[in-house]
Order: structure tokens, then C-alpha cells, then sequence
């Protein structure tokens, strides 16, 4: 499994990344990279369709070092797996597993945004925390 180098940039499309900073600025996440991971990993779990995110211009949030070295783990054999699960090929260098990432990050951002429109913090946070406890 190829891992992805901490000193790599992540970094997200426009919309994308004026919701992950609407929602920090919320007090939903303390930082957008919380919001980031959380959306991929959100994204994995309910194998969604990412085929339709391209590789557009984007927008650096943080160097991955900064998250988990557990968390990263997780998602990175969450890509993985998910790209077993959809027989498609697995992913041959880090860059790629970053670029797969990022796809799983924007589509559970878009999903999320759907999901949560007109809720204000409190109620995005009680939802967070419904998905998070797998009800």
C-alpha cells in the first residue's frame, strides 16, 4: 500500500473550499482540514460516486502532515479498499492516492452540503455525531 507523504499539499476546489471554510467559521470543525478528512471519510463509508469530480483548480488547505498519522492511515486503506470494492484498479504511487482522496473529499463535501443546508452548527454537530456513532 502506497502511503501518502506527509509533506504533501492538500488542497480542495473552489466550492468546496468556501464550505469547508463556512463551516469552520461555524465552530462545526476547528479547522478545515477536520471538515476535509471527515468528508472523505464520510464519502468511503457510503461509496460515493466520484466518478463526476475533476481534477480542477484548487485550493491549498494544509500539508498532510498535519493530520493523525492514524487518521491518514485509515484513508488511505479506505482508498484502497473502496477501489477493490468497485473493481477498479488500485492506486500506484502516493500522488495518486492523494488525487483519489481529494475526489472522496469533495464528493462527501458536496453530499454533506445537500445534507445539511438550512441547519444551523448545533444541528450539523448533532448530525455529526449521529453518523459518526453508525445508527
Amino acid at each position: 500500500m502506497k502511503r501518502i507523504n506527509p509533506r504533501a499539499v492538500i488542497s480542495s476546489n473552489v466550492e468546496a473550499n468556501g464550505y469547508l471554510k463556512l463551516l469552520k467559521n461555524n465552530g462545526v470543525f476547528e479547522h478545515m482540514i477536520d471538515g476535509y478528512m471527515f468528508a472523505a471519510a464520510y464519502a468511503i463509508k457510503n461509496n460515493l460516486d466520484v466518478s463526476s469530480i475533476l481534477s480542477s483548480k484548487r485550493q491549498d488547505i494544509a500539508f498532510m502532515e498535519v493530520v493523525d498519522d492514524k487518521v491518514r492511515l485509515a484513508l488511505e486503506a479506505g482508498i484502497y479498499a473502496i477501489c477493490k470494492l468497485n473493481n477498479q484498479p488500485q492506486p500506484t504511487d502516493e500522488r495518486e492516492v492523494l488525487e483519489i482522496l481529494t475526489r472522496y473529499a469533495e464528493a462527501g463535501l458536496m453530499s454533506l452540503k445537500q445534507r445539511w443546508e438550512g441547519k444551523v452548527s448545533t444541528q450539523i454537530q448533532d448530525d455529526i455525531r449521529k453518523i459518526i456513532s453508525f445508527e
